[in-house]
């Protein structure tokens, strides 16, 4: 049995479904009931459990040979690092418990930087929590979310700009999509391994802003130019997410860490570097349709 956390969110579903495509048996764990039966219907087991409730988590992994974990987002708290120290405490007293085999855990590219990586903070802090088990354990550092752009999508349609925190605006990055991140976390939930792993996973190609507007662009079939977004403006445009003013802070700290160079893949030959396949076209294409 494969147990998947956040099944909700785009990485857990993406997962979850990856892992039903290998007719692995899968049991997604959601806060609610509300997309239970969608679920079930797709042949998955289906529990109930807050990443605050300890006896709940741990029912969820029985019999578990894999569990993915991931840490969702707190943007609207005042200390999301200890939120995070909290999951990743309950997370493990709950993988001992239940007797779960082994565990993936999604992280992120820069997670071996215990500073000036602002929220990416979080799954340094998980990483080493983690790092205590006995059983075998993957971290699976994930590039930038491509899908994070989908806030910009209506702005590039309807303005023909897409605005950016990444600078200068034609470096490229690493940028990768759930659905990519779902196949590679099902390929090591399914995987024998010992000991633990480290996975980088780039998407297909490093991208650029600019060459996500020349992808926006072409989909709406305008003309679209990245701009970029001046820091001064930072704490403004970060605060109308509804973020609080102390995520306000480590989201500005985590883009500085970008745009510095700071925040970039360990590498090594410790580490396994593992590529998506689906393209930037594809996604900015998704990105577009949704908006519709």
């Amino acid at each position: 049995m494969y147990v998947v956390f956040g099944a909700t969110g785009q990485t857990g579903s993406a997962v979850a479904d990856a892992l039903l495509e290998k007719n692995q048996l899968v049991r997604v764990v959601l806060r609610s009931d509300k997309t239970a039966a969608a679920w079930r219907a797709k042949g998955a087991d289906v529990a109930f459990a807050n990443l605050s409730d300890l006896v709940a988590m741990t029912r969820a992994m029985g019999n578990a040979d894999a569990v993915y974990a991931i840490n969702p987002p707190a943007y609207n708290v005042a200390d999301m690092f200890a939120v995070a120290r909290g999951i990743g405490e309950r997370y493990v007293a709950a993988i001992k418990s239940s007797g779960a085999q082994k565990v993936v855990l999604l992280s992120s590219v820069g997670s071996q930087h215990a500073s000036g990586t602002g929220n990416i903070l979080t799954t340094h802090i998980l990483e080493s929590i983690f790092g205590d088990l006995k059983i075998p354990v993957a971290f699976l550092r994930a590039s930038a979310f491509l899908e994070n752009w989908s806030s910009m999508a209506q702005i590039a349609a309807d303005q023909g700009i897409l605005p950016s925190f990444y600078r200068p605006l034609e470096r490229k990055i690493p940028m990768v999509c759930a659905a990519d991140i779902g196949r590679a976390v099902a390929q090591a939930m399914t995987a024998d391994w010992t000991g633990k792993r480290i996975i980088e996973l780039h998407g297909a190609a490093d991208y650029s802003p600019n060459d996500v507007a020349a992808a926006f662009a072409t989909a709406l079939g305008r003309d679209v130019q990245a701009v970029a977004v001046p820091e001064s403006d930072w704490q403004a445009t970060i605060s109308s997410f509804g973020f609080s003013p102390e995520a306000v802070n480590c989201y500005s700290e985590m883009m500085r860490g970008f745009n510095s160079g700071h925040i970039e893949f360990e590498g090594g030959s410790h580490v396994q570097t593992v590529r998506g396949q689906t393209l930037l076209s594809d996604v900015v294409s998704k990105l577009i349709e949704a908006q519709a």
